[in-house]
């Protein structure tokens, strides 16, 4: 798989890696990170607003593939690094892995309400602002909050966004088969932390 993608963003490829991550209720960390990178390739189209989410996220990406190399079977699912790290001073593959689940939460919704199926008639700016508030907007400082305010305003429109979200597409029912498995990725990994009450492990 990894051969075959490219520095590009590209649906198709999405919709592929994160076809890899879940095998009935594990979720893969290697394959995760795989995926993940792939959808985040989706912020160098994009403007300052995601920045604050994508510059955060490659350090996480290097540090889980780090615990996989040189440790591949403690760290193969999510559900064997919460365990193998539950004990241990050291839980910062688990708290990689809670990082990326706030951000996935982020990217996921805004994609979700703004293109792929939006629900309202609200700016992509409005909607940007309001799943921030919904998900990272506690977790930050009130300078952050005001920048990123700021920044809503330089998203693209709606078309613009739905034009570049489907780059790649082979099969014109990519996005809508996609999503919803990037969404049943999403909620298994929240469902593991959540039930060994590890949501709020870090506060930031």
């Amino acid at each position: 798989m990894a051969s075959s993608l490219t520095t590009d963003y590209n649906i198709d490829n999405v919709y592929k890696t994160f076809s890899n991550v879940l095998d009935q209720e594990s979720v893969r960390v290697r394959e995760f990170v795989i995926a993940f990178r792939e959808l985040a390739k989706f912020f160098n189209h994009l403007n300052v607003v995601f920045s604050f989410v994508a510059n955060d996220l490659h350090d996480k990406f290097d540090l889980l593939d780090g615990c996989v190399k040189h440790h591949p079977v403690p760290f193969e699912t999510v559900q064997t690094t919460i365990e193998h790290e539950r004990n241990r001073d050291d839980k910062s593959g688990t708290v990689a892995i809670l990082r990326l689940l706030r951000a996935l939460e982020f990217t996921y919704l805004f994609l979700e309400r703004a293109i792929v199926s939006p629900t309202d008639s609200k700016s992509t700016k409005h909607v940007a602002w309001d799943v921030y508030k919904q998900t990272l907007h506690k977790r930050h400082n009130r300078a952050v909050q005001a920048s990123i305010w700021l920044a809503t305003a330089t998203i693209p429109k709606r078309d613009a966004l739905k034009e570049i979200l489907l780059r790649g597409e082979v099969e014109p029912d990519t996005a809508d088969r996609c999503f919803p498995l990037i969404g049943k990725v999403y909620r298994q990994i929240y469902r593991i932390y959540e039930q060994n009450q590890l949501l709020e492990l870090v506060p930031l």
